[in-house]
C-alpha cells in the first residue's frame, strides 16, 4: 500500500467506524494482534481490547467523535492529529455523567502491515480531559 492508502485507512477508521459506530469497520481494518501504546490513555493488548475502549467512550459520551486536524503518511507509518469530543452522558472511569462537554486534543502513530492497522501509538491530554469530566 502507498502512504497515501494507509492514511485513508486511518481516516477509514476515524470517521466511518469510530464516528458512525461502525465496530465492523474497526474489525477489518486492524490486525487481531493490534496492541496500541497508551501515553495519557489507556494502552491495549489486543484488537478486542481496543473495540471494547471504543464502545466504552460511546456508551459514555453521547455525540463521541474524532476529528482529524492533520494526517501525514510516511512508508507504512501514519501520523495523525487530531480531537476527542463528545458530551459527558455515562459513567467513565468510575465519573458519573456530568454532561460537560469535552475536549481532548491528541496525536497517535500507526504501523500499517498488508494493509490493516498493526500498532498504535497515541499521545493525549488525559490530565486536561479528566479535569473536564471533573469540573461542574
Amino acid at each position: 500500500m502507498t502512504a497515501q492508502d494507509n492514511k485513508e485507512l486511518i481516516r477509514h477508521i476515524m470517521e466511518d467506524g469510530f464516528n458512525k459506530q461502525d465496530m465492523s469497520v474497526v474489525y477489518d481494518s486492524f490486525h487481531t494482534d493490534y496492541v496500541r501504546h497508551g501515553h495519557g490513555v489507556a494502552g491495549m493488548g489486543s484488537l478486542g481490547e481496543h473495540v471494547e475502549d471504543l464502545k466504552a467512550r460511546h456508551a459514555a459520551f453521547d455525540d463521541a467523535r474524532f476529528t482529524i486536524l492533520k494526517i501525514v503518511g510516511d512508508g507504512d507509518t501514519v501520523a495523525v492529529q487530531f480531537d476527542f469530543t463528545g458530551i459527558h452522558s455515562g459513567t467513565f472511569n468510575g465519573l458519573p455523567a456530568t454532561g460537560n462537554q469535552v475536549k481532548r486534543p491528541a496525536a497517535a502513530f500507526f504501523v500499517i502491515r498488508d494493509g490493516k492497522v498493526a500498532e498504535g501509538t497515541v499521545f493525549a491530554d488525559g490530565a486536561g480531559f479528566m479535569a473536564q469530566l471533573q469540573k461542574s
